[in-house]
C-alpha cells in the first residue's frame, strides 16, 4: 500500500486572525476548525477547555524561555503530518518576550529601545516562516484599542489585535481573515465581526460575510454554497 501523501490530499490553505478580550473563547474557537488540529500554546490557557483537555497534539511554551523554546518549536514540528497550526495568543508571547529581554538590565524591570526593534524583526521572521507550511493556520492575539488617523487627518479609537504596531501590520497584510470576536449581551451567544468599521478592524478577502457565528468562521467555499474570493486584497 502506498504511503499517504499529505500534499497531494490537501487544498488550498487559509490562514485567519481572531482577536477579542481575554476569556471570550479565542482558544475554544479553534474546535471548529476541519482535520487534524496542532495547538501551539503561547499562554496555557488551553487547560480550560475540555475540547483540548483531550488532545495530545499541543506544544505549551515555556515562560521562562519563550524564544528559545519557539524556536526549538519551529525545528521540531512537522506541518505534513496536520491540517491545521493554531498559534494561540501572540500577544502573550509579546508579553513574555520584553519580560525575558528586561531580566538583562540592571533593574531587571526596564526594556532598552533595541529591544523593540529586536522582536519586530524576530515576530515578523517567525509569521513569515511558518505561513510558507501547507497547513492552515489559525492567529489569535488579545484585545486592544488603537488610535487610527484616516486620510483626512481626523483621529479615532479602533479594537484591533493587541501586537506592536510593525509586526501587527504584518500579520494582518498576510491572512485572508481578520475577526474580532464579540459576545451578545442579551443572548450570550458569540459572533464574529468580519469587516472594517469605524470603531473596529477587521476584513474578509475569503467572501462577502460581514458577521458570522463562531462555528460558521472557519467555513469557506463548498461549505456555504459560495465560491472563495482569488482577489489579494
Amino acid at each position: 500500500m502506498p504511503a499517504f501523501d499529505w500534499k497531494q490530499e490537501k487544498s488550498k490553505k487559509y490562514r485567519w486572525l481572531i482577536y477579542g478580550i481575554s476569556g471570550m473563547g479565542k482558544t475554544t474557537t479553534s474546535q471548529y476548525l476541519k482535520g487534524k488540529t496542532f495547538l501551539l500554546s503561547l499562554d496555557d490557557s488551553f487547560h480550560r477547555i475540555p475540547f483540548w483537555q483531550r488532545k495530545n497534539d499541543i506544544w505549551v511554551i515555556d515562560p521562562e524561555k519563550p524564544i528559545e523554546d519557539l524556536n526549538a518549536f519551529v525545528e521540531a514540528f512537522d506541518p505534513n503530518k496536520y491540517d491545521n497550526l493554531v498559534i494561540d495568543n501572540l500577544s502573550n508571547l509579546q508579553k513574555l518576550f520584553f519580560i525575558e529581554k528586561a531580566k538583562e538590565t540592571r533593574n531587571g524591570l526596564d526594556n532598552k529601545i533595541s529591544d523593540y526593534n529586536e522582536w519586530t524583526n524576530y515576530l515578523t521572521r517567525f509569521i513569515a516562516y511558518v505561513f510558507k507550511w501547507d497547513i492552515n493556520i489559525l492567529v489569535t492575539a488579545w484585545e486592544v484599542q488603537m488610535k487610527i488617523t484616516d486620510p483626512s487627518g481626523q483621529e479615532f479609537m479602533q479594537y484591533g489585535p493587541d501586537i506592536r504596531s510593525n509586526p501587527r501590520d504584518f500579520i494582518m497584510g498576510q491572512v485572508d481573515v481578520i475577526a474580532r470576536l464579540v459576545r451578545n449581551s442579551k443572548t450570550g451567544n458569540r459572533g464574529c465581526i468580519l469587516a472594517t468599521s469605524v470603531d473596529t478592524y477587521a476584513k474578509n478577502r475569503l467572501d462577502d460575510r460581514k458577521l458570522c457565528k463562531v462555528e460558521d468562521l472557519f467555513k469557506v467555499g463548498d461549505d456555504l454554497g459560495r465560491k472563495v474570493e482569488t482577489s489579494s486584497n
